[in-house]
């Protein structure tokens, strides 16, 4: 009979909950959109520090049921070899038979889709060419294998289908959201492969409450932020040996306590040893600390 390989704390460190992170977070984000509509490097910080708000973790269309690689939004990756490009996010997504990169390009809110003539603007014509310099890039299969060594792609999942998918998140609802005519014109405007988001449909989802912002450099993953939400659990242990800079990044964390953060330090070693073991035994999907 299998047995558990692991033994849980007896009394973890209480961590924020989920309900309370999320209404301080979704009120941080909103203040931003008041006072930061010029300033897109703001959002990029907020993104990072908060993974949760970034969509396509479990692939922008549809929904999978597997995480993104080593559970980390990337923040501004490479792309390509000659003609070189560098999205805002990327998601390494997967499901059972598909790679699903996902790349997500975000412009400041204040830009605007159409003109006052009610014409597609040259921002939002210049944001969708991003895109397609991107599905230029990949289009090619030496650029491909590269990004398969740059953020060193496990072989299991070299072997999926390849299908990359885009996001763009580009100004807010209330340029369209009471005008017939304008709502549907710009649910025309991009190809059934790029997903359009305002900024104020973005919210945190509960699902990505214990995904990393991660940073890549020559194939080695170097951990930005960890979220208040971030929980140890055995199922997947096995991500922090192959992550650089946990500890620091520990001391970053936000909407956290100097307890809660000790003691993640004091129980890395133990999950990332349990992480690299061959055989886990019994995993229970319900074992958090």
């Amino acid at each position: 009979m299998f047995k558990k390989a692991y033994e849980m704390h007896p009394n973890p460190i209480p961590l924020i909950s989920w309900d309370e992170y999320a209404k301080q977070v979704y009120s941080e984000y909103h203040n931003l959109l008041k006072s930061h509509l010029e300033d897109e490097s703001v959002f990029q910080h907020f993104f990072e520090s908060h993974p949760s708000f970034v969509p396509g973790s479990f692939e922008l269309f549809g929904k999978s049921g597997h995480y993104p690689h080593l559970n980390s939004l990337i923040t501004q990756p490479e792309i390509g070899g000659v003609f070189r490009r560098k999205p805002d996010f990327m998601w390494l997504a997967q499901d059972s038979l598909t790679f699903c990169p996902i790349f997500i390009e975000i412009e400041k809110p204040s830009k605007r889709t159409f003109t006052t003539a009610r014409l597609q603007s040259a921002d939002f014509t210049q944001a969708l060419d991003q895109i397609n310099e991107w599905k230029m890039v990949l289009n090619n299969p030496t650029n491909i294998q590269l990004l398969y060594e740059y953020c060193d792609v496990p072989d299991y999942m070299r072997k999926k289908k390849f299908k990359p998918q885009y996001g763009l998140v580009f100004g807010m609802r209330s340029e369209y959201a009471n005008d017939e005519y304008l709502t549907r014109k710009r649910a025309e405007l991009v190809p059934e492969d790029v997903c359009l988001m305002s900024y104020d449909r973005l919210s945190p989802s509960s699902d990505c409450r214990d995904l990393l912002c991660s940073r890549i450099s020559q194939a080695k993953y170097t951990v930005v932020t960890i979220p208040g939400t971030f929980r140890y659990n055995p199922c997947e242990a096995d991500i922090l040996p192959k992550l650089q800079g946990f500890l620091e990044a520990i001391d970053r964390m936000q909407y956290t306590t100097q307890e809660r953060k000790f003691f993640l330090k004091e129980r890395y070693e133990y999950w990332s040893n349990f992480g690299v073991l061959e055989t886990k035994g019994l995993i229970s999907t319900s074992d958090y600390e």
